[in-house]
């Protein structure tokens, strides 16, 4: 697990340990250092596709936010790494939720050792996304969101802000007043120290249709907050149909920027296709282990490396599906535990 995590080089970070499991992180037009912080692991295997992808902003108020951040996204995703390795055939929803719990407590563990005697230095959100074995599962704290994007054309927010603006809401004050109040960003609950609880909001649900599964910060849905709005900024980004899910986040990343960037912009993205939905017969309802068990591979921890032109093209090609996305295949590698 990290311990200390790497805090600095954060300004443009690219990560895609597979063509269909990758994100992007950058400082944005307006503030530095970058707060934000970003995890991505996968499965690199023909079958079994499984996937985390983490993102976690920093409370702009707290002195070493960015190191809570950094904290955050890297416990909680080796907390679900070691725990999907010991189990590697789990598929009950509850057992996948309460592992997710478990990561959030793990992630928060953390970053009150590294807080030591400094209780208001170090706070954060973080929202968290697992595809296994043809489930989704999301939690989160904070004003971090998880978006599923389906190619039946199904949009939805997975996850439900800890915000005053999410309270307004409830109260009947219309999303898009809402949003743009003053106070509309002040989160109420998130990680660290000075927490008011560890109430993570969890939820799970069965893959029924091929899609893409989205976690980002609001440096990104602050100019799309609707999943239908999103979902179209998707669609139209210019990049090329089997484009990998890496430089997807990275064009994303781009687009925030071009709207202004007023905020660190962090997006993660799992593409999910038909073959990885045990219902369908294919990869992870057929494929038996191939090879020797060990965990999903990591996007690497260090400073962020550019991407050239035609990074992300990786020869596949679009589904044939009028709007749908599909990231080129990566080759068949040994079969992992997951």
């Amino acid at each position: 697990m990290t311990t200390e995590p790497r805090a600095t080089g954060r300004d443009d970070l690219r990560r895609g340990p597979v063509a269909w499991a990758g994100g992007a992180s950058n400082v944005g037009a307006k503030r530095s250092p970058n707060q934000d912080a970003l995890a991505i692991a996968a499965t690199n295997t023909a079958a079994r596709h499984s996937a985390i992808a983490a993102v976690s902003d920093g409370v702009s108020t707290s002195a070493h936010s960015e190191l809570a951040s950094q904290i955050a996204v890297d416990a909680a995703t080796d907390s679900l790494i070691n725990a999907l390795t010991r189990h590697p055939g789990v598929n009950d929803p509850d057992d996948l939720c309460l592992t997710m719990r478990m990561a959030f407590l793990t992630a928060q563990d953390e970053i009150v050792a590294r807080a030591g005697g400094d209780p208001d230095g170090y706070a954060c959100t973080l929202v968290l996304a697992l595809f296994h074995r043809g489930l989704v599962i999301v939690a989160s704290i904070g004003d971090s969101r998880a978006y599923w994007f389906g190619d039946d054309g199904t949009n939805m927010v997975l996850t439900t802000d800890d915000s005053m603006a999410q309270l307004s809401i409830a109260l009947g004050t219309p999303r898009e007043v809402a949003e743009a109040s003053a106070q509309a960003h002040a989160i109420t609950k998130w990680l660290g120290p000075s927490a008011p609880g560890l109430d993570s909001t969890v939820s799970a649900f069965r893959v029924a249709w091929p899609g893409w599964l989205m976690v980002c910060t609001d440096g990104l849905w602050n100019y799309a907050s609707a999943a239908d709005e999103l979902r179209g900024v998707f669609d139209h980004l210019p990049v090329e149909a089997d484009a990998s899910a890496e430089r997807l986040s990275g064009a994303l990343v781009d687009w925030a920027n071009e709207q202004g960037g007023h905020d660190n912009i962090s997006v993660g993205l799992i593409r999910i296709d038909e073959e990885d939905l045990p219902a369908a017969g294919g990869r992870a309802a057929s494929a038996p282990p191939q090879g020797p068990s060990e965990p999903p591979s990591r996007a690497p921890a260090a400073g962020p490396t550019r991407r050239a032109a035609d990074d992300g093209a990786r020869g596949g090609a679009d589904d044939g599906t009028t709007g749908t996305r599909r990231p080129a295949a990566s080759p068949p590698q040994p079969e992992l535990p997951l």
